[in-house]
């Protein structure tokens, strides 16, 4: 009679490698490109783990999202001029489709949870390096400004993914760009005298 050997359960190593997996795998394919069965293959571990440590795929996305090891802060912002971010948001969203920290901003009832998971991300990567560039540049109210333009973005593409107004709808990337950028350019510019 044999005897098996299980190995031992390390409940923090199993949760650390589906983070590290699902990372990698929403940055190559982003978040529906990625599933949950090849992030646990990924890990080394069983996917159902994923609803256990994380409530899902949802969760482990916004997981990864929150953890600085895969995505640290001033990456995303260059060097704050926001005709350049508007153009790195709308390409972002045109690869990778709208993810759940997306679809939670674009949601007009997101859970207290979530609303506060997801400003803390955009916080990090986004508004909080914004603010601060923009702030070193003498403008005045450097956050707002930043959270005007997300606001903008994300409610322009919210209209264009829900069809919406077909103007918006049917425009391409580049058109779009076109247009915003002379609005991006006077977030970033100083008050008239």
């Amino acid at each position: 009679m044999s005897s098996t050997t299980r190995r031992p359960h390390d409940a923090e190593a199993s949760r650390r490698a589906l983070l590290d997996a699902a990372a990698q795998l929403f940055q190559e394919r982003g978040y529906e490109g990625a599933t949950v069965r090849e992030i646990g293959e990924r890990a080394g571990v069983d996917a159902a783990l994923i609803a256990r440590y994380f409530d899902g795929k949802e969760g482990l996305y916004l997981a990864a999202l929150a953890d600085e090891r895969y995505s640290p802060p001033h990456a995303q912002v260059g060097e704050g001029d926001l005709a350049e971010v508007t153009r790195m948001l709308f390409e972002h969203w045109d690869e990778n489709g709208a993810s759940p920290a997306v679809r939670t901003i674009m949601s007009p009832t997101p859970t207290a949870q979530a609303r506060e998971q997801v400003r803390a991300i955009f916080g990090r990567v986004l508004l909080d390096p914004l603010a601060e560039q923009l702030g070193e540049r003498g403008l005045s109210h450097p956050r707002r400004r930043a959270e005007l333009l997300l606001g903008a973005l994300v409610g322009i593409q919210t209209l264009r993914l829900n069809g919406m107004l077909g103007e918006l709808e049917g425009a391409s990337t580049a058109e779009l760009l076109e247009l915003l950028e002379p609005m991006a350019r006077a977030l970033q510019s100083p008050e008239p005298d």
